[in-house]
Formats: C-alpha cells, structure tokens, sequence
C-alpha cells in the first residue's frame, strides 16, 4: 500500500440514481525491491530483486443518508519489515479481490453500525481509504501480530473529545466469529488522540494459527501538525495455550513499541523515519519455527529479540508519488533457522524499495 502522504487527492463524486451521490476513488503503483539474506524461498523473498504491482485498486463510498456502504476492489500488497516478500498476487487471495466491503447504517452523526468485511480495530495495519494508515511502505516489526480484516460487525459512537467502537468478529480471518475486540480514544485537542486497544478470543478456534488464539492490547499516541505528524504505541499479545497446536509447554508473550513519524519540507516533500522494536518468549514447544510472523509462530524463536529502522523520503506532485525507502532490522537471541538468509542463521537484513503511482 502507498503510504500516508502530504496531501491525498479528492476522490471524484458521481450521481448513481436511486444510490445518490457516490465517491470513486483509484489507486494504480508499482515497486521495485532489493534485499540482502534472501530466503531459501520461491517468489519475491527468494530474490535479491524483485518488482511488482503494489496497488490496483478502486474505491467506492455512499457517505450520506441513513444506509451507507464502502466497497474496495482490485489487487494489493502489505510489506512488512523483517518478513519474507509476497507476490501481490498470493497476497490478495489472502483477503480476496474485495478486501473491504461493508455496510453502515448511521442513524445520526455521533452514532453508526457497520456490517461486512471491516478494517480490523487492533492495530494499524488496515486497508482503508486506499492508503495504508503507515507513513512508510513497509509496516513495522509488530505489525504482523495485529488484524488487518475481520470479517463482523462494529458499533460506533463519539461524544465530544471521546469515541469508543466495539466489535464481534472472526479476529485473523479465521471464519469463526468469536473474537471481541474493543477501542477508546480521546483527543485532549484537535492536533493530539490518546488510542486504547483490547480485544481476544472468547472461546477457541482449533484450526485457524495459534495467533487467533491469543488476547491484543494496544496504547497509542497521534499528534497531527501543519509539518509533523507521529503516531507511537505499546502493545502486548498474550499466545494461548492449545493442545491442537503442539503448544503443550506454556502461553507465549509478545511484546513490542513503534515510534512512526512524517516531517513535510514542503508541500511536495517529506520525509518519514520509524523505530521498532519487539521481544518474544515462550516455552521452546509453542514456537513453531516459522519466519512468517503472519503464519503460525511469532518473532524469531523462543526469548528472540529483534530492532528495526524505516527511512522513507516521499515526492507527491498533485496525484503522482514516488516513495523511497530504506530499511534494517537486526534480530538477537534467535533459534538457528528462523531468521534471514538461506539458511535462517543471519540475524540482520537489509531492504531498499521504490514505490510510484498515482491516484485515480
């Protein structure tokens, strides 16, 4: 997904007929990447480079009235740092050629139900008005234990400086609707949000990954500005116990904190740098030895520690970007084969992509 940028277009408004007044919206780009420690691996992360499609999609929104509705369609991506490279077409089979699709019955402006395909509360990862809610290309070390789509139902309400969302979902797209996922905030003032996050299994999915049953917490801090804009947060997962997994020693424990910020030079260009950093721990039999954090296991073995750094420089010319970035994270304490390269013994890599488009 393109990054948070300086200024994103207006998406073009269109009457529909008995529907009303629509907003189209579109987003076309491409990426080159580089890397070091490829991974024994076919597809983008076997590769020292690689390029792709990062985003093909189209945006659809009735924003007004009673019953409202967002659809996006098309082909996209999610990079994260420290994570083996997907082509973009595996990845949207994951979530499907329709990753948001929900409706919204908003019966005053402080008060709305949304039902569908949803951006996932916990976290900050979801794809949502075609751009991704990082200032940077790739997503932080932590991001892969948050939910980027649920599939469920959310109630919204705001009062003031305060607005609260509760939802029931299948938490990691598991097709079992039992996760129960809560958020707070509150904006002191109108450049500052203070951002609660809670939310686990409230039963027990027995053949989805073991991440689905676990509990997520998150504390976050936005602050907007005319030229900065940062966004920092503390979370914690809680891995649960399950025999059906082979987890017979113990839970797990993650925990992780990003510091993400953007500084705009100009209206053309900014610049964004983010700082990661992640622990893990658990009993030797719940780690599952993969270096997929998405997939059955978390972090980089049992005890695994690992860093990360996000340089991204971004050019936009009205509804053209192009967006750099460099990125290393070193991962300490790991268990031999879970982390980089061939093997899964070198605890460093290095990335460098390149990411142009424009918007619709």
């Amino acid at each position: 997904m393109a990054a948070v940028l300086p200024a994103t277009p207006a998406t073009v408004n269109v009457h529909a007929g008995p529907l009303g007044e629509l907003s189209v919206g579109g987003l076309l780009s491409v990426n080159g990447r580089a890397q070091s420690n490829r991974y024994d691996a076919s597809g983008p992360a076997g590769k020292y480079f690689s390029a792709d499609v990062t985003d093909g999609l189209v945006s659809v929104a009735k924003t007004k009235g009673l019953l409202q509705f967002y659809l996006e369609a098309g082909a996209y991506n999610l990079y994260g740092i420290g994570q083996p490279a997907i082509s973009t077409g595996n990845f949207t089979s994951i979530f499907g050629a329709l990753p948001l699709a929900y409706l919204q019955i908003t019966p005053s402006k402080n008060f709305n139900v949304q039902i569908g395909k949803l951006p996932a509360i916990t976290g900050i990862t979801p794809l949502t008005d075609l751009i991704s809610s990082s200032y940077n290309i790739q997503f932080g070390l932590d991001s892969w234990q948050q939910q980027t789509i649920s599939r469920g139902i959310q109630a919204n309400y705001s009062a003031g400086p305060f607005s609260a969302s509760v939802a029931w979902t299948d938490g990691y797209y598991s097709k079992r609707f039992n996760w129960v996922v809560g958020q707070l905030t509150y904006s002191p003032s109108s450049s500052s949000t203070i951002i609660v996050q809670g939310g686990g299994n409230a039963g027990q999915t027995d053949y989805a990954g073991p991440l689905d049953n676990s509990d997520f917490y998150l504390l976050g801090y936005n602050y907007s500005g005319s030229k900065l804009n940062m966004f920092a947060y503390l979370q914690y997962q809680k891995l649960l116990n399950g025999p059906q997994f082979g987890n017979l020693g113990g839970d797990g424990d993650q925990f992780g904190a990003s510091v993400d910020a953007n500084y705009a030079f100009t209206s053309n260009y900014s610049l964004s740098a983010r700082l990661d950093y992640m622990a893990y721990s658990d009993t030797p039999s719940i780690y599952h030895g993969t270096t997929t954090l998405a997939g059955l296991g978390m972090g980089y073995g049992p005890g695994s520690r690992a860093v990360g750094l996000t340089l991204t420089p971004i050019y936009q010319e009205k509804h053209w970007f192009l967006e750099g970035e460099l990125s290393y994270v070193h991962a300490y304490h790991i268990t031999p084969g879970s982390a980089f390269g061939q093997n899964g013994n070198q605890p460093n890599q290095f990335v460098a992509m390149i990411n142009t488009g424009f918007f619709l």
